[in-house]
């Protein structure tokens, strides 16, 4: 009677369970067991929108309250069919400036919006730009804050949307959008689709709170800076410091999705045209004739509020050792190149540059500059191989007079500092930019590069800006305009100039190699990443990233920078190199086998070409004498020290009288939240419908029930079987 009782229970149980969890809600999933038979979708590949600080509080993208949040997919077309709760929007890149600026306007809509993913197989926008109208306006020198010098800026990068955004990947975004049109097409009942996101940011207030806190990092890098020819040692120099002519360019960027930002057009163009320049002067051979000193500075940064100029200026007033020899008292003459990748034409073979300086008088005289500018442009393009000449296809114009003044540059940092300094800002643009992209994930290159990059209109014109300001400079620091001819595009024995710039843009804008092309390769080893379907990738990405500490010993050490410093200061180290100096008693490490850490030089050499190992001499690096260095690029509000125990950064007063002094606008502290690991993280599932949630809770509290009816009885006729016997 016992076992018979307990194998009816038994039965009873596991068919109740059997006949629950057998019943189909028709797409051949079943109800109860719910999220096992659907299928996980997910993304942990850092392309999330995300949170950022600054001294007036947060900006980018947030899972409010550190919480999963978690809704229905919909696409943009189909908001309107009715629905109770907050949704996701799946929305095409094409669209994306649109519904973002909706939402921005309507607080009702903002209510309803979950999150956004931006689906981009369906092509980019006509024109998109995450930067203001004019950006960064309140560091301009001129009244007129109101200029649109770019006008496809939407200001997405200076807002909070307080809802976790996301770039899809292809396939990801294939997924979501059958994953959206099968919830519209049921409107909104049954099993929905839906869209988890971990996006939990811990920083809370502003920058100078989670610094304290330290829930957060600063936005910062390193910039590298060199002279040409290098400089005497100061140890053993004995001769007078000359003038300086700087040569500056910008080497990063900004995005709402700040991992995707390359910066093809809006930095990196005018940073290849440099590194082209340089080349072509270092190989000339003519720097013994040079009556001034040229310079060069590639400056991180400066799209968040010239951060990276701002410190490189603090640092020469404080005569750090990141500056030593770079003198603000000594340079009167700052060139910069600025955005010059759409200088080409097509239809007439030119390029067209402009040449922008600021207006008043209290700034420097400029007719040296755009003299010598304009002088190199005439010049014929000549090439002493094949002893032939044609006219030159570069152009240079004045910008127009209807313009405030300069344009967004690094130039308005240098000038508010010394305003006397002779400034020159050559761009591919006259009254307004021409980049269609500036600051945006879609800024990578493939609306000027094309396909072959061989016969690409960025190529050119990065060959043509590259000779305008080798000639440009050359003729400024021999102090003759019609010097500017003895620079021709078969002076340089490393490349020629052409093949050089394909080789930079393939290793500085393209995915793949990246920074493992084969010019790369020779000098370092970068970091590698790898995404979730098992790729790597070693493209340089513009956004600058955040600084955890600060290496101040060495200002030559290229240990633990990021790739593109790493870069730029192996292969400026390289190209500007000299023979030591006979006083020097360092002389004997000239071409010394050299690592970071165990066999390090001396200065003022600098150990360039290392990649790997301390042994091994196939990846170790030489001793090169070289001024070329680091310079950090982060907030003047931020001093890096040990507070307590530990290092650490805090909030500092210490540029207060300079930054006053020079009437700065407040510093803003641009800081990056902190986020725990293996996050941020999307995935996209199908949740159980309601009814399948009520019946789960139903059959659990069944079973539950059932099971302790069964035990009791079991244990009541256990008990009773005791007695009885």
């Amino acid at each position: 009677m016992l076992r018979r009782s307990f194998i009816l229970c038994f039965l009873s149980v596991t068919t109740l369970s059997v006949l629950c969890l057998g019943i189909d809600d028709g797409q051949g999933w079943k109800k109860v067991k719910g999220l096992k038979g659907a299928m996980y979708v997910e993304l942990t590949d850092n392309r999330a929108c995300v949170k950022l600080m600054t001294s007036s509080g947060p900006q980018g993208c947030e899972a409010p309250n550190e919480e999963l949040v978690t809704a229905p997919l919909v696409h943009r077309k189909d908001l309107w069919i009715p629905y109770k709760g907050k949704r996701v929007v799946v929305v095409p890149a094409a669209e994306v400036s649109t519904l973002l600026s909706l939402l921005l306007s309507d607080s009702e809509l903002h209510s309803r919006v979950a999150g956004v993913l931006v689906d981009p197989t369906a092509g980019r926008p006509a024109h998109y730009s995450t930067a203001a109208k004019f950006p960064s306006a309140e560091y301009a020198l001129y009244d007129n804050r109101s200029y649109p010098w770019n006008p496809f800026g939407a200001g997405f990068n200076r807002q909070f949307f307080g809802f976790p955004m996301y770039m899809l990947t292809s396939s990801m975004a294939n997924e979501a959008a059958r994953r959206a049109s099968y919830n519209a097409d049921n409107e909104f009942k049954g099993g929905r689709h839906v869209a988890r996101f971990e996006v939990p940011m811990s920083a809370k207030g502003n920058s100078v709170q989670c610094i304290t806190e330290q829930t957060c990092l600063p936005v910062g890098s390193y910039g590298v800076w060199t002279a040409l020819p290098a400089l005497p040692d100061p140890s053993y120099n004995t001769t007078s410091p000359r003038p300086i002519t700087l040569l500056v360019a910008q080497m990063d960027s900004n995005a709402l999705f700040h991992e995707l930002s390359r910066g093809a057009g809006t930095s990196v163009s005018g940073l290849i045209s440099a590194l082209v320049a340089l080349t072509l002067l270092a190989t000339a051979n003519d720097t013994a004739s040079y009556s001034r000193q040229l310079a060069f500075v590639a400056l991180p940064g400066e799209a968040f509020d010239y951060m990276g100029s701002k410190r490189l200026l603090y640092e020469m007033n404080l005569n750090s050792t990141f500056v030593q020899g770079l003198r603000l008292d000594l340079i009167d003459q700052v060139v910069e190149v600025g955005q010059i990748g759409a200088a080409w034409n097509p239809a007439t073979n030119t390029s067209t540059f402009y040449l922008h300086t600021q207006k008043g008088d209290k700034y420097g005289n400029t007719t040296a500059l755009v003299e010598a500018a304009t002088a190199a442009a005439a010049a014929p393009s000549t090439n002493t191989s094949s002893n032939s000449s044609e006219p030159s296809r570069i152009r240079v114009q004045q910008a127009s007079p209807d313009t405030p003044g300069i344009p967004p540059s690094s130039l308005m940092a240098f000038l508010r500092v010394k305003s006397s300094l002779s400034g020159l800002l050559v761009a591919d643009f006259d009254t307004a930019f021409k980049n269609p992209y500036y600051q945006s994930e879609f800024d990578d290159g493939t609306n000027t590069i094309g396909a072959m990059l061989e016969v690409c209109v960025c190529a050119a014109a990065i060959v043509d800006a590259s000779l305008l300001l080798a000639r440009t400079l050359h003729s400024l620091a021999i102090g003759n305009t019609a010097a500017s001819t003895n620079i021709t595009t078969s002076n340089t024995t490393l490349f020629t100039d052409r093949a050089l710039a394909i080789n930079l843009v393939y290793c500085l804008m393209t995915q793949s190699p990246g920074l493992q092309c084969p010019l790369a390769s020779e000098l370092m080893t970068p970091d590698i990443m790898l995404f979730s379907d098992g790729s790597l990738s070693a493209a340089v990405g513009a956004y600058p990233g955040v600084l955890g500490w600060l290496a101040a010993a060495n200002p030559k050490d290229p240990y633990l920078k990021p790739n593109l410093p790493r870069f730029l200061f192996n292969y400026l180290g390289l190209i500007t190199a000299v023979p030591p100096s006979n006083t020097s008693n360092t002389s004997s490490w000239d071409g010394a086998l050299c690592d970071p850490g165990v066999n390090r030089c001396p200065l003022p050499y600098a150990c360039i070409g290392w990649r790997y190992g301390s042994k091994d001499p196939a990846g170790m690096g030489r001793c090169r004498n070289t001024t070329t260095s680091f310079v950090p690029a982060y907030s003047t509000r931020l001093s890096y020290g040990k507070v307590g125990q530990w290092w650490r950064w805090s909030v500092s007063s210490a540029s207060a009288s300079w930054e006053a002094a020079y009437q700065w606008p407040p510093d803003p502290l641009w800081a990056e939240s902190n986020w725990p690991e293996k996050t941020p993280k999307l995935t996209i599932f199908q949740e159980e419908a309601d009814t399948t949630q009520v019946i789960t809770l139903v059959v659990g509290l069944l079973l539950t029930a059932t099971t302790a009816a069964v035990s009791w009885t079991g244990v009541k006729m256990f008990e009773r079987h005791l007695k009885i016997h």
